[in-house]
């Protein structure tokens, strides 16, 4: 099982129900959108909004937040085996949460 390892979020994970967030973000339908993103060349973090602000409310909009969001994204798409491709991806989407994330690229096929 992946453990989060928070390094500058530790302050973040622990005072804003970081344990909650993880598991949210691993579970089989969040990776599923995170996977479905990349390969349609998006930021694995934009079809994650409207199901945060479900769950989260409007505590997933703060800024320090949404980078922790962004750097558990990070850690399970490279445990599948994605690699990073660019980061700073600008997500133009009406209501979403996040500016930009980072696109991934598929795990070589072996």
């Amino acid at each position: 099982m992946l453990t989060y390892r928070p390094d500058k979020f530790a302050r973040a994970f622990h005072l804003q129900n970081g344990a909650a967030l993880w598991n949210f973000l691993r579970q089989p339908e969040n990776r599923l959108r995170m996977e479905t993103a990349t390969y349609l060349g998006r930021p694995a973090i934009e079809p994650l909004s409207p199901a945060l602000v479900q769950a989260f409310g409007n505590q997933v909009r703060d800024h320090q937040i949404k980078q922790m969001i962004g750097h558990m994204v990070r850690q399970i798409m490279e445990d599948r085996g994605y690699r990073l491709d660019r980061s700073g991806v600008r997500i133009r989407r009406r209501h979403n949460i996040f500016f930009s994330g980072s696109r991934y690229l598929a795990p070589d096929p072996e």
